[in-house]
C-alpha cells in the first residue's frame, strides 16, 4: 500500500473531526474501498474491500483518471437533505494512488443562507419604507416652514394693524379734548352756543366710542399676536422634531444597508 494512502487511512477520523458540519469520510485505492466513516445522516454501509465498480460514479472515475478534484452539490430531493460530495485524488510520486471522498451535509448552511436571503429581502422592504417615510418627513418639514413663514407674515400684519389702531385711538383722544373745549366755549356763549354745544357733546361721545373700540381692538390684536407667537414657537419645535426624525430615519436606512451587505456576505460564505 502507498505510504501516503496509509497515512490518510490512519488519520481518517481526525480528518472527519476537522469538518464543522456532519461529514462522511471515505478512502479508496484505485480499485476498492478501504475506509468508510459514516456521519449521522449516512445510512450507507460500505465494507472494507468493496470494489469501486459496484458504487462507481463519473466524478470518481474522472478524479482517478485526471488527478483533479471533483465536487458535486446534491439537493434535498435525493436524500431529504442537501449535501456536497468531494472527490480528492491522493497523489504520490506523480500518480493517483487513491481517493479521499468527503460527503458533507449542507443543511445547516443552506438554512442559514435561506434565512440570510429572507433577512436581506425584509431589510430591503424596510429600507424602502424608511425612504418613503423620510420623503414624507421632508415634505412635512417644508410645509411647516411655509406655515411658519406665513405665521410671521401674519404677525407683521397684526403689528401694522396695531399701529394703525393706536393712531386712531390718539385721534379719538384728541377729538375728545376738542369736544370738551368746544363744550366749554359753548357754555360761555350762552344762548348762542346751544347748537354748538350739542355738536360738541356728540363729538365727545363719538370720540369716547372710538377710543373704547380702539382699546378693545388693541386688546384683541395683542391676544391674537400672542397666540400667533406661541403658535410660531410650536411650529418651530415641530419642524425641529421632524428634522431630527428625518435624520434618525437616514441613520436607520444606513443601518439597513449595513445589515443587507452583511446578509449578502453571509450568503456568499454559505456557498460551497
Amino acid at each position: 500500500m502507498s505510504k501516503k494512502l496509509e497515512e490518510i487511512i490512519n488519520n481518517a477520523e481526525t480528518i472527519q473531526r476537522s469538518f464543522t458540519e456532519p461529514t462522511t469520510v471515505t478512502v479508496t485505492d484505485k480499485e476498492k474501498y478501504l475506509v468508510h466513516l459514516p456521519a449521522e445522516f449516512d445510512t450507507a454501509k460500505i465494507p472494507y474491500g468493496k470494489p469501486l465498480k459496484e458504487l462507481t460514479a463519473p466524478q470518481l472515475e474522472e478524479a482517478l483518471k485526471t488527478g483533479k478534484v471533483n465536487r458535486m452539490r446534491v439537493g434535498p430531493e435525493t436524500l431529504g437533505f442537501p449535501f456536497v460530495v468531494t472527490w480528492n485524488p491522493i497523489i504520490e510520486g506523480g500518480e493517483v494512488v487513491g481517493l479521499l471522498i468527503t460527503t458533507t451535509s449542507t443543511e445547516t448552511i443552506d438554512r442559514l443562507r435561506n434565512m440570510s436571503r429572507d433577512l436581506a429581502s425584509t431589510v430591503d422592504d424596510m429600507a424602502t419604507s424608511t425612504e418613503q417615510i423620510a420623503e414624507v418627513s421632508n415634505v412635512i418639514t417644508e410645509r411647516i416652514q411655509e406655515i411658519s413663514s406665513d405665521s410671521e407674515t401674519i404677525i407683521e400684519t397684526i403689528e401694522t394693524a396695531y399701529e394703525v389702531i393706536k393712531a386712531i385711538q390718539n385721534i379719538a383722544n384728541q377729538s375728545n379734548i376738542l369736544g370738551l373745549n368746544a363744550s366749554i366755549e359753548a357754555a360761555r356763549a350762552g344762548e348762542y352756543g346751544k347748537g354748538f354745544s350739542v355738536v360738541a357733546t356728540e363729538i365727545r361721545r363719538l370720540a369716547e366710542q372710538s377710543r373704547n373700540s380702539s382699546t378693545n381692538i388693541i386688546d384683541y390684536l395683542e391676544n391674537v399676536n400672542e397666540a400667533m407667537n406661541q403658535n410660531n414657537i410650536s411650529i418651530q419645535e415641530i419642524a425641529t422634531t421632524v428634522s431630527e426624525h428625518s435624520a434618525n430615519i437616514q441613520e436607520l436606512h444606513s443601518s439597513f444597508s449595513i445589515i443587507t451587505t452583511a446578509a449578502e456576505e453571509l450568503m456568499k460564505a454559505g456557498r460551497v
